[in-house]
């Protein structure tokens, strides 16, 4: 299963991703933390579409992070719900330990939407393109929770969000 530390850097990637474009009104600049030797470098990824953005970090992670200890990678995206669509941050999380990428889904509601930026409940955790039932994610959420009460700017707006 995936390891503590990669855990809170999740949290962590998510609250700053989240912090980015709580008040504004623009597209998130795709952005990936990477850890080495507990020390963490925030890489941006700008393109003319946000899809090429997210493809041009993706590569650049694929290519770059062999000796990485983990990372994270974070994007904005929408999701079809019951026919509407939602507003998703998605989170790559993957260290040396894991096959492939764990997701962590988190839906939210735009500044741009009703002047007030709002956090929809849990964020879905998705291993190996299943989505994880309640057990598994009352395991790892409390790690995930942790990481982003580490963020300093996120952390005291996190319940007014309606965070979870």
């Amino acid at each position: 299963m995936i390891s503590d530390p990669t855990l809170l850097l999740g949290g962590f990637t998510l609250a700053h991703a989240l912090g980015s474009i709580a008040d504004v009104d623009e597209l998130l600049c795709p952005l990936a933390l990477v850890e080495r030797h507990g020390k963490r470098e925030l890489l941006r990824f700008e393109a003319d579409t946000q899809e090429e953005a997210i493809s041009a970090g993706k590569e650049h992670l694929r290519a770059n992070v062999v000796d990485a200890d983990r990372w994270a990678f974070a994007r904005e995206g929408l999701l079809n719900l019951d026919g509407s669509k939602v507003d998703v941050m998605a989170v790559d999380l993957m260290d040396k330990t894991l096959p492939k990428p764990i997701e962590l889904i988190q839906m939210y509601e735009p500044f741009a939407k009703r002047g007030r930026f709002r956090v929809i409940g849990e964020p879905t955790i998705v291993i190996d393109t299943v989505t994880q039932d309640r057990d598994v994610m009352d395991q790892l959420l409390p790690k995930i929770r942790e990481g982003v009460q580490e963020h300093g700017i996120v952390a005291p707006l996190w319940s007014g969000w309606g965070g979870w």
